[in-house]
């Protein structure tokens, strides 16, 4: 088994060619899996990077063809182990020398940062009448009235939606699948015209997928046949935010020597008893909320106290920043740790296995934790040309507290 990578089309997915990529890094995560009392949540991330092909690699013969065949934006590339997609990205900005051509992969959470929910046809065309300062009553042009309105809906519906308005226009087609399109849920959203600057779809997502309760967004790549490769859009769901999987939960074994899990390492992060939040809103009118618990610092060995802020600012209500800094401070009062370790991609079963779906590791004599088995969430993958990938867990609680 080995990595292939073919060239392929960005806006239909068609392949071209395959390409001989001597070297490169890639990494697949579903959010934020940084070991902090401060993280968001966020959205995939998907990357590929360090990139540097000879001329001589690529199977085109003329200056032109090579430039139409990589040609930034337009052209992408698919990482493959084993005929499963692993990576997906348009080729991004290109630096050509005299012997090699060398460039990064836009990840399509990447390329949706330069999409805007917004209706086509819309921005800067609207009337309405002033109603303040010496323009009052005045019948003002070159304005966004328009507005985008989702109500019934699952928060994966929405994104589905999000990513629907992005992506039809002129020239804005990719590979995505929709499968939540039409689901029926309690939510809305509304994205006004004028707020542009912050419509961007890749922020759309964040924000969704940020809420308390918010799902797991993520774009997998699959070949829909022989030619095509598509992205699904999958995502947990209003009542369980995490993604689904089928089948069997994989199990990864680690213990002195040996086991599927090899270089384990285990991170530590202390509890945090206070954390203060704030929501929108100015100086003495700011929406804030103070969660905490302070029972570590009161038993018999207390633990010293630990304090941190974290802001909300689409937060327009008190309820809403309660509930968000309640959540955050539920994710950190307890000691927490974090497990990572290597496995060789030929045990990795990809396809079963992938970031945001849970994995079993049956650990034995390991120096800091008791042994067992323990039920663990992917979050992120990472690697290079090689057949080894680093896997990074969820955060979790210490198991000795």
């Amino acid at each position: 088994m080995a990595w292939q990578a073919y060239v392929c089309d960005t806006m239909t997915g068609l392949l071209d060619v395959p390409i001989d990529l001597p070297s490169f890094r890639w990494s697949v995560s579903v959010s934020n899996s940084s070991l902090s009392t401060t993280r968001d949540k966020g959205t995939e991330s998907t990357e590929a990077s360090g990139m540097q092909l000879p001329w001589g690699s690529i199977p085109a013969n003329t200056a032109g063809a090579r430039e139409r065949m990589l040609a930034s934006s337009r052209r992408a590339l698919v990482l493959m182990w084993d005929d499963v997609p692993v990576v997906f990205g348009a080729i991004g900005d290109r630096t050509d020398t005299w012997v090699d051509t060398s460039f990064s992969l836009r990840s399509v959470t990447d390329i949706l940062s330069t999409r805007y929910v917004i209706r086509e046809g819309v921005y800067g065309t609207g009337t309405t009448i002033s109603d303040s300062g010496d323009t009052k009553g005045q019948k003002i042009t070159s304005v966004t009235t328009d507005s985008i309105h989702w109500s019934g809906l699952s928060l994966r519906a929405i994104a589905c939606r999000a990513i629907q308005q992005a992506t039809s226009k002129p020239g804005g087609t990719l590979p995505i699948d929709l499968p939540y399109l039409n689901e029926k849920g309690q939510h809305e959203r509304t994205y006004d015209g004028f707020d542009v600057q912050n419509l961007s779809c890749a922020d759309v997502l964040k924000k969704i997928s940020n809420v308390s309760g918010g799902p797991d967004i993520t774009f997998r790549p699959y070949m829909a046949d022989a030619d095509h490769v598509r992205l699904r859009v999958e995502a947990g769901s209003d009542s369980e935010p995490s993604l689904s999987q089928s089948g069997p939960v994989p199990m990864l074994t680690a213990f002195p020597g040996g086991g599927t899990l090899q270089d384990v390492k285990v991170s530590y992060l202390g509890p945090t008893m206070r954390v203060y939040g704030y929501g929108s809103g100015q100086d003495k009118a700011q929406l804030a909320h103070l969660s905490q618990d302070i029972s570590l610092c009161q038993q018999a060995d207390p633990w010293p106290l630990s304090e941190t802020v974290v802001g909300f600012t689409d937060d327009d209500t008190a309820a809403l920043v309660k509930n968000h800094t309640d959540g955050r401070l539920n994710a950190v009062r307890h000691p927490v740790c974090q497990i990572q370790g290597t496995v060789a991609l030929d045990d990795a079963s990809l396809g079963e296995m992938w970031p945001g779906y849970l994995v079993d590791l049956d650990l034995s004599d390991y120096p800091s934790l008791p042994d067992g088995t323990y039920h663990l969430r992917l979050m992120e993958m990472t690697g290079d040309a090689g057949s080894i990938a680093t896997l990074v867990f969820d955060v979790m609680r210490n198991p000795w507290y």
